[in-house]
């Protein structure tokens, strides 16, 4: 079964956009951009205005761990991001980031870090294109997968039917496995997965970025080769 997989960028600068965008633009049509701002997290990238200087094909999703995403909404819009997600936890206003990216009739999702539990998320939830589940501290790359997102999934999917999670941070193939597994765990057994059921997006960044092979990694990310499951 084919699963998506977006690559993960975090930029500090135009240099670092272009070079990083170039291991992946041919392979995968959507990208994520990490927005980082040094406040919620002591990294700092470029801000999501700087997208539109580069001449690409791809479709950008951005991240924005950042001090109120929704004074982010403008600069995503100058920068051509098609769908966008704020950290709920930098927020002050969930109501207006959601407002605001719907009014620029961009895509828009909630991002929850790993440790935030999904309080209130069930009042907004049909109001969103997707909900974005941290994996790992936000923040930072090559970091262990945590494996407290397993019932966050569950809960989500028990709001929402179909609406897509998004599975952000260090995940292989195996950590994909148990993802859709925990999406659909009270539904289906293990075996019985299949194209139609998945609901989830998995968004990979050092561990596609640094493979020796980024399109060979990300063909077996898509593809959830059988035997590596264990």
């Amino acid at each position: 079964m084919a699963v998506t997989v977006i690559p993960a960028i975090m930029p500090k600068s135009l240099a670092e956009l272009e070079e990083q965008l170039a291991k992946v633009w041919a392979l995968a049509p959507r990208v994520q951009l990490d927005v980082m701002d040094g406040i919620y997290r002591p990294e700092k990238t470029i801000g999501p205005e700087l997208l539109n200087q580069i001449d690409t094909i791809v479709t950008w999703d951005a991240h924005l761990m950042v001090e109120c995403p929704e004074k982010w909404i403008r600069q995503c819009v100058m920068g051509g991001v098609d769908r966008v997600f704020g950290q709920v936890e930098m927020m002050k206003d969930v109501t207006a980031f959601i407002a605001d990216a719907q009014s620029e009739t961009m895509a828009v999702g909630l991002a929850y870090d790993i440790d935030t539990p999904l309080t209130g998320l069930e009042k907004v939830i049909n109001d969103l294109d997707a909900v974005l589940l941290m994996s790992v501290k936000a923040g930072g790359q090559a970091r262990e997968f945590d494996g407290a997102v397993l019932p966050k999934i569950k809960e989500v999917r028990k709001m929402n039917k179909r609406i897509p999670i998004v599975i952000d941070g260090g995940v292989n193939e195996e950590k994909m496995k148990e993802c859709l597994i925990a999406e659909w765990s009270e539904e289906i057994e293990e075996d019985e997965l299949n194209k139609s059921t998945i609901g989830i997006e998995f968004v990979v960044g050092s561990h596609l970025l640094t493979a020796g092979n980024v399109e060979e990694e990300l063909r077996h990310l898509r593809m959830m080769e059988s035997h590596n499951h264990g």
